[in-house]
């Protein structure tokens, strides 16, 4: 009798199986084996918590953030090369976005993508590639959105004679550089754009908003401004070894 029960039991655990499935074949995906890089993506964040304070503005287009302390104890890299793998990512992956925004990259695909900018950034082509200058010039890009009279100054700034003197980067927090691109079409430089931003510090430790250690990319030699139409530089740059000099236009 307990026999017959079991048999009974299992064939009506088979039926239902099958109805719930309706006997539909199994794709590629679901018999493909993870090698655990799930372990570098960090959860995707909420658009309505994708806002920064200091210029006031949201981050419209979602970025992939990595777990930066995980990238650089797995594969032994620098926190400059683990944030270009983020950004390369978020290059590749926009890309691909932007061809079909409907689709999204399933799991065996987003691994390829991590190793396609895995083998880019291990030989040096990297997202942001710092300038070499002796002076830097970074200007601040998020506080003039929307504003006709801001913008029309911080493009007077970018002809000034200032800016002949020292190699000026664009920075937004805000937006990635495909949308800098669309907004300023004629600003042609170089730019940190919301993709290099993280949640971790150069010692793998988390912080409560996004940062970017500026030590980790530019030389100590270097000499950094920043150009702000405010009268503060924001709290996304960790400056660990000098001080950013801050210019008001």
């Amino acid at each position: 009798m307990k026999n017959n029960l079991f048999v009974l039991t299992i064939a009506c655990f088979i039926a239902a199986s099958c109805a719930v499935n309706k006997m539909q074949p199994r794709t590629m995906e679901d018999y493909y084996a993870q090698t655990g890089i799930e372990k570098y993506f960090l959860q995707e964040i909420p658009s309505w918590a994708n806002f920064d304070q200091n210029a006031g503005c949201f981050r419209r287009t979602g970025i992939r953030y990595f777990n930066i302390d995980a990238l650089m104890k797995s594969y032994a890299l620098s926190y400059e090369q683990s944030i270009q793998v983020q950004a390369s990512f978020n290059e590749e992956y926009l890309r691909f976005k932007k061809s079909d925004k409907l689709k999204t990259l399933t799991v065996k695909e987003e691994e390829l993508l991590f190793y396609k900018v895995s083998e880019k950034v291990s030989s040096k082509l990297y997202f942001f590639d710092p300038p070499q200058f002796q002076k830097i010039n970074l200007v601040w890009l998020d506080e003039v959105l929307g504003d006709e009279k801001k913008i029309k100054r911080l493009k007077n700034l970018l002809k000034s004679p200032a800016m002949d003197v020292a190699q000026p980067v664009l920075v937004s927090f805000c937006m990635t550089r495909d949308e800098v691109e669309k907004v300023f079409p004629d600003l042609n430089t170089k730019m940190i754009t919301a993709e290099l931003f993280s949640i971790y510090t150069s010692q793998g430790a988390m912080t409560p908003g996004f940062v970017l250690e500026l030590e980790q990319f530019f030389k100590p030699n270097q000499q950094l401004m920043f150009y702000s139409q405010k009268k503060f530089a924001p709290d996304e740059f960790i400056e660990l070894k000098r001080t950013l000099k801050l210019i008001n236009y």
